[in-house]
């Protein structure tokens, strides 16, 4: 893995734009979101050229410094150093192994032969899962299987839980999802519709209620003006000369209720009352006629 990452590297083909990283971004805008990502491109770049010096030292080939050169550097170096922890695991298991061969009699190897032969296949298929086991979980003896099988059961029943909870709570959600749909659909319908001039109503209540306003801050003022001005008290000379006034205006309603009682015979309907104001008019020049001949024919008897 070093030596594909000393080639990748040596065999970029490009051209060196700027020395460091400060260079090329002293010349950004300065605000808080490209400060930040700067900061992060700048670690980025420290990162890299980390990496790359334990690989070539300090003669660190010339490449150009952008954004897919930093972002393929980035995934290289940790790649590499995936493989550099994996095979340093190796290694260690590998050593481990080897400390153990060599120190096994040959004794102790003929016992183990002679208890794997002693043993039958439903036996030997036992000790293979109990082994698969046993690495699988990380264990080094009994007591840890049972704890891990035992954590392993708890987080079994766990998920479990976990899942029944979100399938009810899915079923509630596409319950819930039908029912606004259908609601949406009826809110779709013609009867939910808005009428047509809905907008022109709108505008002319707008204008009718930007007038009102107006009109009722000149009435405030207006009763505020009135409220402003002191209203005396009234003297006894101004209560009689009101009562006064009352008597007689009672007396003139009096007067033309009796002379407005004589039209109450007439109908509600104004031709018919002026047919029958004609009719009484008539019925007068008539009675005037018959009493001025009688004054004539008592004056010609003189």
């Amino acid at each position: 893995m070093q030596a594909s990452a000393s080639a990748l590297v040596g065999g970029i083909n490009v051209i060196e734009v700027m020395d460091s990283p400060g260079d090329w971004t002293a010349t950004a805008l300065f605000s808080p979101s490209k400060a930040r990502a700067q900061q992060a491109q700048a670690r980025d770049w420290a990162s890299v050229e980390s990496w790359l010096s334990k690989q070539h030292g300090k003669r660190i080939p010339s490449f150009e410094r952008n954004e897919e050169t930093l972002q393929a550097l980035l995934t290289l170096a940790t790649l590499n150093e995936d493989a550099d922890e994996q095979r340093v695991l190796v290694e260690k298991v590998e050593r481990s192994d080897l400390t153990v061969a060599t120190t096994r009699s040959h004794d102790g190897e003929d016992v183990y032969q002679t208890v794997l032969d002693s043993l039958s296949k439903e036996n030997l298929e036992t000790l293979d899962a109990v082994a698969g086991a046993t690495v699988m979980l990380n264990a080094s003896d009994f007591t840890q299987i049972c704890d891990r099988l035992c954590e392993l059961t708890t987080d079994q029943f766990e998920l479990s839980e976990q899942l029944n909870r979100t399938e009810v709570q899915n079923a509630t959600i596409e319950s819930e999802c039908s029912r606004l749909e259908r609601l949406l659909i009826e809110l779709r319908a013609d009867h939910f519709q808005p009428p047509p001039n809905v907008l022109e109503q709108t505008a002319e209540w707008t204008r009718s209620t930007k007038q009102l306003k107006a009109k009722l801050a000149e009435y405030d003022e207006r009763l505020g003006a009135i409220r402003s001005v002191p209203n005396p008290s009234p003297s006894v000379e101004d209560v009689s000369r009101l009562k006064t006034e009352v008597v007689v205006l009672q007396n003139r309603m009096n007067t033309v209720t009796t002379e407005l009682a004589a039209f109450d015979s007439l109908p509600s309907d104004p031709k018919a009352a002026k047919f029958v104001l004609e009719r009484a008019r008539k019925d007068l020049r008539e009675l005037t006629n018959q009493r001025d001949q009688l004054f004539e024919s008592l004056a010609d008897n003189d």
